[in-house]
């Protein structure tokens, strides 16, 4: 089965844009790191980050952000070009000092996406050991129990996830799929209309995948 078309939660290329936005006075060379960010010239903003990083670790220059905030800049960078592997490897040197529960879930996602499946269910655990009353997590797991044939247990998480998280359409939509390859369609239908309420996109592919 092809693992790219089962996923429901569809991986998040960038990481919130928000801190991009948020530039601090007195730090010229990340301000040029970020434009060029904005003008897609990566590998040059790669190159002022990385800069930055290696002479605020070695006592250099000074920068009012912290290593774990470049290196969060440097993993979206990576992201945006599709270099999953190397924004997970600054993702975890991250997690070590400052664990954060979305960007968990977006390791994860990135695991997903290099096909790395044991490394994508860690990350979600990890994340759920962090905030069990958030869906995002549970919901991601529930999608790798899809992948892996084991319907019975996704639907179970997804259900759960749906409580947690009963605005995300996303959920109601996977946790329908999981309900219909479980053979309870009736169930399946009420979350799909459920995901209609709510605006879930490309509700059809859902449907395909439910074989409904």
């Amino acid at each position: 089965m092809n693992n790219k078309k089962i996923l429901g939660f569809l991986p998040a290329v960038f990481l919130s844009l928000l801190i991009f936005s948020c530039s601090k006075p007195g730090d010229p060379k990340v301000n040029r790191a970020m434009e060029a960010y904005q003008h897609k010239n990566y590998e040059k903003s790669l190159e002022i980050f990385g800069e930055v990083l290696e002479n605020k670790r070695s006592g250099i220059e000074e920068t009012s952000y912290s290593e774990e905030i470049l290196r969060t800049f440097i993993a979206n960078i990576h992201m945006a070009q599709g270099n999953f592997s190397e924004a997970n490897e600054q993702l975890e040197i991250v997690m070590e000092k400052n664990p954060d529960y979305r960007l968990l879930v977006q390791m994860g996602r990135n695991y997903k996406e290099i096909g790395d499946l044991d490394g994508a269910r860690r990350a979600y655990q990890r994340a759920l050991s962090l905030n069990p009353k958030k869906g995002e997590a549970l919901a991601e797991l529930g999608i790798l129990d899809i992948m892996e044939g084991k319907f019975k247990d996704a639907a179970e998480k997804l259900k759960a996830a749906a409580a947690a998280e009963p605005k995300i359409a996303v959920i109601h939509a996977d946790l329908a799929v999981a309900l219909a390859l479980c053979g309870d369609r009736e169930a399946a239908e009420e979350e799909f209309q459920i995901a209609l309420k709510l605006k879930c996109e490309d509700l059809d592919e859902f449907r395909k995948r439910a074989g409904m």
